[in-house]
Formats: C-alpha cells, structure tokens, sequence
C-alpha cells in the first residue's frame, strides 16, 4: 500500500522524525497498522515519552519492531488526510480507550494476516504473481468463503502454518473441506480442500499453478484479469473476473485410477464453486 512506502523510522528513533507537519502511521514488522495521526510537528509530537500511545507502544516495541512510517502534508490538510487514512487502513488504536497496553490481537487473526502478506510477496520464482483471490461465495450457512489460488510450492507455507507448534489455536482453525466437487462419487473419490476458519468467514486454498503460469506467461491477459484489491489492510492479487479458467490448459482430475476411480484435483472444486464466485472488492471483507 502507499504507506509502506513512505519514510519511516524505528519507534525507538524516533527523535529522528523531520520537525514538519503531517500524517504518521505506527506499524508493526508484520505491517499490522495500529495508528494513524497529525502533527503540525512530527518530530515535536514523538519526542521523549509525551505521546499519549506512548506507554502502550512502547511495551510491546521489542516483540513487534514499531516503525513510524510519516508523509509531509501541508497544515490546513491535516484533518482532512488523517481522516482519509483512518477510513482507509482502520488502524487498531485510534476511537479505542488509551491503556498502558497494547489490545492482544486474536491468533488466528494474526496468522491469516501473515499468509496473504507471504502469498502475495514476489520472489524469484514468483516475479509477478504468487496468488490470486478468484473471488468469495456464501456457503449455506452464511458464512463468506474466500477462494484463493495458489501455486503448489507454497502449500508447505500452509502446512507449516497447520503444524505451528506452539499456536493450539491456529493448528485448529485449519480444516479439511470434504467435498464432491459435483462429480458423481461412483466415478471420483471424495477430495479436500484446505481451508482456514475464523468465526464467520473461511479461507479456502486450491493449487492452481498452470492458472497462474499461463497468467505469468501471457501478460495481456495478466492486465486483463487481475486486480489488486484490499484485504485486511493488505494489497491482495485477485481476478476480476474468471475468463482466464477457459484459457489455461488445466485437469480436474489425474489420469491414474484408485480402486477403480479417479483422483480429482483442488481445480475441479474451483470449477464447482466458480458460478458461486463473485470479485473479493464487492465482500465486506
């Protein structure tokens, strides 16, 4: 997002701040966003102990690596961008009572925030894409179910994540999701899908690397399909729309049997659920 790329500073630098007005974001090494604010003198506003988050940023600085990240902004436009960016990145601390420590974000929250911030880093191997959002459906229940597509190397990112050691909590909200993927079960064998649960909304994860190399191949249609949208603060890749399904050459199933039936594979689920699927931007997400 544009904050990430302002000038910033560590929180225990903070001294180090221009003297100038503008708007400062506080965040976290997990670019986890707790506050928004003004000053008419940035550095003024931070110096010493004087800010009133202080004494709950500062507890928990070590653990979490607080960086001010500032952008300079003419004075009469202070309230106006400070409202803006409080509207946009829904920062953590800013309408909540001040105490002298930080609110204990949920486990499980945290860990889903890491994966889609991983997932759509680029790498070497992923120079351009590493995973798209093909968009969310309603399951009978209610419940907003988020299909994303991601290339098979990084599903040792989500079984390291389904093995945290020392997460109960998180190693729990992984579940597999049993499904027919609408195929007759005389002919296919059952199959599952990974998926992530928190209260009312489901992550579900389907390998889908010749999607997403035949989108790494074919720039035009790149520019075509793919957005980047919002979600949990984060810049997301996602597909604006499901053409690129007829385009790439893909299997729902492989060409070996098992006890006389074939084996599906995640894309025939995404095959399945894809009239379902509307974009991830028109979620509440």
């Amino acid at each position: 997002m544009e904050w990430q790329q302002w000038p910033s500073v560590p929180f225990s630098d903070r001294q180090q701040l221009p003297a100038a007005p503008g708007i400062y974001v506080v965040a976290d090494s997990n670019q986890f966003i707790w506050y928004v604010g003004q000053a008419l003198n940035l550095q003024g506003r931070w110096l010493g102990r004087g800010h009133h988050r202080y004494p709950q940023l500062i507890r928990t600085h070590k653990k979490l690596g607080h960086r001010i990240y500032w952008q300079a902004v003419d004075a009469h436009r202070l309230n106006e961008q400070e409202r803006f960016y409080i509207n946009l990145l829904k920062p953590e601390l800013n309408g909540a009572k001040v105490k002298t420590y930080l609110p204990k974000q949920p486990q499980v929250d945290r860990e889903i925030k890491r994966l889609f911030k991983t997932l759509n880093r680029t790498t070497l191997l992923f120079p351009l894409l590493r995973s798209a959002i093909a968009g969310a459906y309603r399951d009978e229940d209610g419940v907003q179910c988020v299909v994303t597509i991601i290339f098979i190397n990084d599903f040792r990112l989500l079984d390291k994540s389904v093995r945290k050691r020392y997460s109960a909590q998180v190693r729990q909200a992984w579940w597999g999701l049993d499904t027919d993927c609408g195929k007759s079960l005389e002919q296919y064998h059952m199959h599952q899908i990974m998926s992530y649960h928190l209260p009312d909304q489901r992550f579900e994860f389907v390998q889908g690397s010749e999607v997403l190399r035949y989108l790494e191949q074919h720039p035009s249609t790149y520019e075509r399909v793919v957005e980047t949208t919002h979600l949990f603060g984060l810049e997301v890749k996602a597909l604006r729309d499901l053409s690129v399904l007829d385009e790439a050459v893909w299997e729902e199933a492989y060409t070996f049997f098992r006890d006389d039936k074939k084996t599906l594979k995640d894309m025939a689920y995404l095959n399945h659920v894809r009239p379902l699927l509307y974009p991830i931007s028109e979620s509440s997400s």
